[in-house]
C-alpha cells in the first residue's frame, strides 16, 4: 500500500509499504478515506519526535485518520465491514486504571498511531478494534478525521471547564485547536472571545462563532475584557498557542473562580507563572486537556452533527491533498511554514 514516510529531515515522500501481514483476533484493518495533519506531526518531520520510540522511516506517520472498515478479527463481534469510524490514536494496555477509565493516552504502556505503530496517513490501517469511533451517517469523512484530537478534544474540554451559555470565554491561539474551540464554545452558547495576531485567522475565527476578535499586540487584551465583561475577567480560557506570552495572558484574564484549560503544547522553554496573583488570589483553577474519554464519543458525534455541522466543522480544513509525493511535500513544507489551516490527505 502507499504511505507517507517522513525522514527526519525536513522531507516528506510517499512509497510503498508492506501492510501488516495478519490481522489479529482483536484488529480491524480500514481503508482511509480522510487523514488530517498534526502539528505534532512536523516533530516528525524535523527528525525529533514528540513521543513515542520508532526510529525514522520506521513508521507511517499520521494519528488522525477516518475510513471504511474492510476486515475484522475473529473477536471482533461489535463492528462489521462497511461501517464508518473515526480512530483514536491511542492504543493502551486495556487493564489499567486509566484505560479502564477510558484514558488510554494516559496508559504507562500506551502505543500512539504514527510515533509507535503504523499511522493513517496510508491507503489502509490496521488497528485494534477499540480505537474505532463509529461515526454517525451524517457526518463526512472530512469532519471524521478532525473529529478526535480537534473537536472531541475541545468538547472534553468545554465539559471538563462547565462551561455553559451564561460563560464568556477565551480562547488564546487560533489555529486548527483554537478554531476548534471557538466552534465547541459557540455551539456551547457562550460569548467568545478569540485572541490571535494573524489576522487571517482572527477573521476565521470570528467566522466560526467568535464574537469577539482580538490582537493582544495591536490592543490592550485586558482593557478589551474588562469592557466586555464589566470587570469581571474571563468564564473560562482555553490556551491552544503553547506560547509563554499566551499562557500570561490566560492566568492573567481569566476572573475570580475561572478556569484556565491549557491545550497547547509547549517544548523547549521554561514558563513563569505568578501563583499568588495569578491563581491562589483568584482561587482559579488550571487545568491540562488531553483529548476524551472513550464515553464521551456518543456525545461528541451528536454535538458536532446537530449543533456544529459539516459545513461548519471542515471549516477549519485549508487545504486537501491526494496521496501523492508532489502533493505531500507541498502539503508539509506549507503546514510547516504556517500557510495552512488543518490540512487533509485523501487517500
Amino acid at each position: 500500500m502507499r504511505g507517507i514516510v517522513l525522514p527526519g529531515n525536513q522531507k516528506a515522500h510517499v512509497r510503498d509499504w508492506e501492510l501488516e501481514p495478519d490481522l489479529g483476533p482483536n484488529d480491524v484493518q480500514i481503508d482511509i478515506e480522510a487523514a488530517a495533519l498534526c502539528r505534532s506531526d512536523m516533530s516528525l518531520y524535523d527528525g525529533d519526535p514528540l513521543v513515542g520510540s520508532g526510529e525514522d522511516e520506521q513508521y507511517i506517520p499520521g494519528h488522525e485518520p477516518a475510513g471504511t472498515i474492510t476486515e475484522t478479527g475473529s473477536n471482533v463481534d461489535w463492528l462489521e465491514l462497511d461501517d464508518r469510524v473515526a480512530v483514536n490514536c491511542f492504543i493502551g494496555c486495556e487493564h489499567c486504571e486509566h484505560c479502564l477509565r477510558g484514558d488510554p493516552m494516559l496508559c504507562p504502556d500506551v502505543e500512539i498511531l504514527g510515533f509507535d505503530r503504523h499511522g493513517g496517513d496510508a491507503e489502509q490501517l490496521v488497528t485494534p478494534a477499540v480505537t474505532c469511533h463509529l461515526m454517525p451517517d451524517e457526518m463526512s469523512m472530512a469532519t471524521g478525521a478532525v473529529s478526535t484530537d480537534a473537536l472531541g478534544n475541545l468538547f472534553s474540554t468545554m465539559r471538563d471547564a462547565n462551561v455553559d451559555a451564561t460563560d464568556t470565554v477565551g480562547i488564546v491561539g487560533l489555529g486548527p485547536m483554537g478554531l476548534s474551540g471557538v466552534l465547541n464554545a459557540d455551539a456551547f452558547g457562550a460569548t467568545v472571545l478569540a485572541f490571535e495576531l494573524v489576522d487571517e485567522r482572527r477573521e476565521k475565527g470570528l467566522e466560526l462563532g467568535a464574537d469577539f476578535g482580538i490582537d493582544p499586540v495591536e490592543t490592550d487584551p485586558e482593557a478589551e475584557v474588562d469592557a466586555i465583561t464589566d470587570g469581571d475577567g474571563l468564564d473560562t480560557v482555553v490556551e491552544c498557542s503553547g506560547s509563554p506570552a499566551g499562557i500570561q495572558m490566560s492566568l492573567d484574564l481569566v476572573r475570580k473562580h475561572g478556569t484556565v484549560v491549557q491545550i497547547g503544547e509547549v517544548h523547549g522553554t521554561d514558563v513563569s507563572i505568578r501563583p499568588s496573583e495569578q491563581l491562589i488570589r483568584k482561587k482559579a483553577t488550571y487545568l491540562g486537556s488531553w483529548y476524551f474519554t472513550r464515553d464521551e464519543w456518543p456525545a461528541i458525534a451528536s454535538f458536532i452533527v446537530d449543533d456544529i455541522g459539516n459545513d461548519r466543522a471542515e471549516q477549519i480544513l485549508s487545504h486537501r491533498y491526494p496521496l501523492e509525493d508532489a502533493a505531500v511535500q507541498e502539503a508539509f513544507r506549507r503546514f510547516d511554514n504556517h500557510e495552512t489551516q488543518k490540512v487533509l490527505f485523501t487517500p
